[in-house]
Formats: structure tokens, C-alpha cells, sequence
């Protein structure tokens, strides 16, 4: 697998340099020789996902089952993907179901998850293990933070806020789960031609779906620390709160792969306009479906000419 970490191309002695300090601390691991180092399986396939890799697209696209923005059960995957085109499964389990639609020349695939960061990772880390995906895209409802974000509207990320503690685990907090900018270009692009009320900017992931966006929880409980959280991410010009776009962000960017975010949002609680359910997620799949293929098309042309980054062409 190339990605923009180690490029086609790359002089071989880079590569070697690069590898080896990548993976110093695995070989000195102790108990390396008796954990699997590219997970579990079952029957030959990853156990969590249950997905089959040859199956699996290179354009990957990860959304949370929920009931917020209408996604319910087990089918929201291949109803997904067929907004792409004609849907086959790519594999399931217990806690995921994926399906694969035609992309252009290419392929994506759409994976249904549960709720929250640590989940995302059981998924992510078996599709960056064993498929050739490059392009991990996180889409799903998100709460708009800043006033003027309202619901119906689409917000495409343009970085997060890592508030989850998974990514955490993975790196230093300083370091940023920033979106691509090509991936950015392309759903921004999309979304305005499609006249679509969109915002661009920076998003939040947050573990604590309640206290953490300052909802006080049981029988009223509320800290300080969690009455000042709206206002404080309001100040910073935070436009949306989800749960799950810190860890597909981060994660893709760690392992060389590129990663965005669209976002439907369905409600603005601080500036009184309450949960519309399904709010915004229309306009937020056109842009999703809309935005790939167009994607696609810009890799293509960038393939075609031989360069490693797309860029706009000179007027």
C-alpha cells in the first residue's frame, strides 16, 4: 500500500529508514510472537468486521447506525451504498455489515457501525489492515454547536476536535486530526452545487454524548467544567458535535491514508431550535455521493498526470 506517508516512488533506502522506525518498538516487543499482529480471524476473515477484503473498495465510507438521522437496523449499509449504484455485500458480523457499490472506475465501500470511537477503531483497524482503501470518510448526524449552524444543514469537517479518549490512545492530544484537503475540496464542491445550506470548518468528537455537550445528565447533574463546555467550542467557532469523526480522521491519517467528514445536522440545542429527526441528512448524502464522485474523478486526473497531490488547474 502507497499513501502519502511513503509515495510511489519513494527512494528505496527512505523507505527502509522510514520502516524500520516505524516498526522498532513492535520488533522489541515482548509478547509480539504471541499476539496476532494483524488481529483475529474467523474462517479466514477478520473477526470483528467479518468483512471479505478482496470485496472491499478504495474508497471507504463509515456511518453509525442511528436512529437520529432515520439509519436504523441492519440494511442502512446496502442502502447506503446503492446511492452509489447497484450494492453487493462486502461481509457482516454482529457489529458490522458492509456493502460495496461502483464508484466511477473505482470502487466504495460503505460500512454500518455502532455509536462512539472505540467502535470505529475495531472497524477502521481491520479495513487499514487488510484492504487497499485509501480514502476513509466518516458520515453520519451531527448536533450543531455554533448558532448559526441549523438543523437541515450540511457541515463538511475540515478538522476535529480530538475530545474522544480512543484516538488518544494513539497519539499525543497535540497532535491533529485534520481532514484532506482534497476530500474537503471535493465535498465542499459538491455541496454548493447541489445548493446545499453547507458550512466548512472545524467539527468535535466527544465521548460523553450528554455532560460532554453540556446536557446535564441524571436527575440534573452538572459540573461547572460541563456548563461552560457549549459556550467555551462556541467561542472557538466549533461548528458541530459528533462521536465518531476524531477516530476515523485520526486513525486514517496516522496509517497514510487520506479522510474527511459530512455531517447532517439535526439540531442546534444552544440557540433553541431543537432535534428534527433526519434533519439535514438528505443534503448531506447528495454531498456524500456527490462529493466521491467527484473525488474520484480528481484522483483519476491526478493519476493520469503522473502526481503525487491533487490541485486545482491554472485559469
Amino acid at each position: 500500500m502507497t499513501g502519502y506517508h511513503d509515495p510511489a516512488g519513494i527512494d528505496d533506502a527512505d523507505l527502509v529508514a522510514a520502516t524500520k522506525v516505524r516498526r522498532r518498538i513492535a520488533e522489541e516487543y515482548p509478547y509480539r510472537d504471541v499476539m496476532p499482529e494483524r488481529g483475529l480471524s474467523i474462517d479466514g476473515r477478520p473477526a470483528l468486521t467479518g468483512i471479505e477484503p478482496s470485496k472491499v473498495g478504495r474508497y471507504v465510507v463509515l456511518s453509525v447506525r442511528d436512529p437520529l438521522g432515520g439509519h436504523e437496523g441492519s440494511s442502512h449499509a446496502d442502502t447506503l451504498a446503492s446511492r452509489f449504484g447497484p450494492a453487493e455485500s462486502a461481509g457482516s458480523s454482529g457489529l458490522f455489515q458492509a456493502s460495496t457499490a461502483p464508484l466511477g472506475e473505482s470502487r466504495v465501500t460503505v460500512v454500518a457501525t455502532g455509536s462512539g470511537c472505540p467502535e470505529m477503531e475495531l472497524a477502521l483497524v481491520e479495513l487499514l489492515e487488510h484492504t487497499q482503501a485509501d480514502v476513509f470518510i466518516y458520515f453520519g448526524t451531527g448536533a450543531g454547536l455554533h448558532p448559526f449552524v441549523h438543523p437541515g444543514d450540511v457541515v463538511v469537517s475540515t478538522g476535529v476536535v480530538r475530545e474522544d479518549g480512543m484516538s488518544r490512545t494513539y497519539v499525543d492530544a497535540a497532535y491533529p486530526a485534520a481532514a484532506s484537503y482534497d476530500v474537503v475540496t471535493a465535498f465542499v464542491g459538491a455541496g454548493q452545487d447541489l445548493g446545499a445550506s453547507l458550512h466548512a470548518g472545524t467539527t468535535r468528537s466527544t465521548d460523553s454524548d450528554i455532560l460532554g455537550n453540556g446536557r446535564p445528565s441524571v436527575g440534573g447533574y452538572l459540573q461547572p467544567r460541563h456548563a461552560e463546555a457549549v459556550d467555551y467550542w462556541i467561542r472557538a467557532g466549533v461548528l458541530a458535535n459528533d462521536r465518531e469523526a476524531s477516530a476515523v480522521v485520526t486513525l486514517g491519517s496516522l496509517f497514510g491514508r487520506r479522510t474527511g467528514a459530512v455531517l447532517g445536522v439535526t439540531d442546534t440545542y444552544p440557540s433553541g431550535r431543537t432535534l428534527h429527526v433526519g434533519a439535514g441528512i438528505e443534503d448531506a448524502t447528495s454531498t456524500l455521493v456527490n462529493g466521491l464522485q467527484r473525488l474520484e474523478a480528481m484522483d483519476r486526473e491526478r493519476s493520469a498526470a503522473g502526481q503525487r497531490y491533487w490541485a486545482p488547474s491554472a485559469p
